[in-house]
């Protein structure tokens, strides 16, 4: 059993990752370089997903301490066809030990890097919680997805059998918005939940000088064609609404593995770029693939649409908006609370083409409003979203974790039934 100190701080911080990239993984990473700064340590032991260059992001945030390995996912494979779904829990089991030896590993790094908090950047993979049990070691463990009936995600524990769950496993659940809050504020104890929204480092972005831009004007999303959740198509199809007359140019950034409509076999993928041609906006819907630099992104586009309503966060649309740059969203999950209609972006009705062509139309047709919604936005960023703020939120929840290390359990008898629950 590790000893957990009593301080206010953690000397040195483990994070489980369920991925190298992606908005949580960088949520993470500049949480970790944060903490550095401040001379707390930082580790990690992550999922291998992600490319190459993300896991070497990664790693040199974690200044070499990282460690790629298998983990279990314990929330119900509702995108995996059924009969693929014993198929897909058997791979876990092999890979994972049921979830026994992933969760023994993660145990095994903290004590090798001298770790006194662990940290989960998701609520999707169980190890740090059990690890964190087994060695007596304050645990946090972060609800980045939108959880429960009707949501995108489901767990093996909802309702009061999840927030047992969480009394045992967590010394404190953070939310990244009232939006994932509200799905499980009723399962857990209030002192046990805490909301700290992303922070972004504002500092990589500059707003566009000068006025807006009348003619040529470039609309945007950024979502990786390889994530169905973005909703590609009600962009593509809002793009059609939009009259012709305007001088728009359409992109969609993210990685493409179609390379712009010249490789066939991703039937997603295909689909989009048929329904371009079938819509008509052959030339006029632009594909520059993935683009490392969200900065680099927004100075290129005019306005920003993000048509995506499931997502508990919405990172990209506070990128735009520290950039400085008027942003349409969907009236639905994280990004509804991030935008104020109106006054810092607009926002239509989820899955409605045509609400969604409307409000980028008044945009496109309005380049006063453009830069007051512009001008705005970025003043949320600044107040809301920047990265010290949540450093200093973070570390208040560290305090608090600090005060309930968990204690030595049967953690691991339990996770054995969690799993089968998750292959249903």
């Amino acid at each position: 059993m590790v000893e957990a100190q009593t301080t206010s701080r953690p000397r040195r911080v483990l994070f489980v990752m369920n991925a190298a990239g992606g908005g949580a993984a960088m949520s993470t990473i500049a949480l970790a370089e944060a903490l550095t700064r401040k001379g707390i340590g930082a580790c990690a032991v992550c999922y291998p997903a992600g490319t190459e260059v993300e896991r070497q992001s990664l790693c040199e945030a974690m200044q070499g301490a990282v460690e790629f390995a298998p983990l279990y996912w314990w929330n119900r494979k509702l995108r995996v066809p059924r009969w693929r779904r014993p198929l897909s829990e058997l791979k876990q089991i092999v890979t994972t030990g049921w979830s026994h030896a992933s969760a023994a590993r993660v145990a095994r790094k903290a004590v090798e890097w001298g770790v006194d908090l662990i940290h989960t950047n998701t609520i999707l993979t169980p190890e740090g919680g059990l690890a964190a049990r087994r060695l007596g070691l304050p645990h946090v463990w972060h609800l980045r997805e939108l959880v429960g009936p009707g949501q995108p995600y489901r767990l093996p524990y909802e309702g009061p059998s999840f927030g047992r769950y969480m009394r045992d496993y967590a010394s404190k659940v953070v939310a990244n918005s009232q939006a994932s809050a509200a799905q499980v504020r009723s399962w857990i104890d209030d002192d046990l939940l805490e909301i700290v929204p992303n922070g972004i480092d504002l500092s990589c972005y500059r707003p566009r000088t000068g006025s807006a831009r009348q003619q040529g004007l470039v609309v945007g999303m950024i979502g990786n064609l390889t994530s169905r959740v973005k909703k590609h198509p009600l962009f593509i199809d809002a793009a059609a609404r939009v009259p012709r007359e305007l001088d728009v140019t359409w992109r969609i950034y993210g990685r493409d593995p179609s390379r712009g409509g010249t490789v066939s076999g991703d039937a997603y993928v295909d689909g989009l770029h048929a329904q371009v041609q079938r819509l008509g906006l052959t030339g006029r819907v632009e594909w520059p693939g993935f683009v490392a630099d969200p900065a680099e992104i927004m100075s290129q586009l005019d306005v920003l649409v993000h048509p995506a309503d499931g997502e508990s966060f919405g990172r990209i649309v506070v990128e735009a908006m520290a950039a400085g740059l008027p942003v349409v969203g969907a009236r639905g999950g994280g990004v509804a609370e991030i935008i104020v209609d109106g006054r810092t972006g607009l926002l239509a009705r989820p899955d409605d083409p045509q609400d969604l062509a409307a409000q980028i139309e008044r945009l496109l047709r309005d380049p006063q409003l453009r830069d007051e919604l512009g001008r705005s936005g970025r003043q949320r960023a600044q107040e809301e979203y920047s990265l010290d703020a949540c450093v200093s939120r973070m570390l208040n929840v560290y305090a608090q974790a600090l005060r309930r290390p968990l204690g030595q359990a049967e953690a691991f008898k339990r996770a054995a039934p969690v799993a089968a629950r998750a292959s249903e």
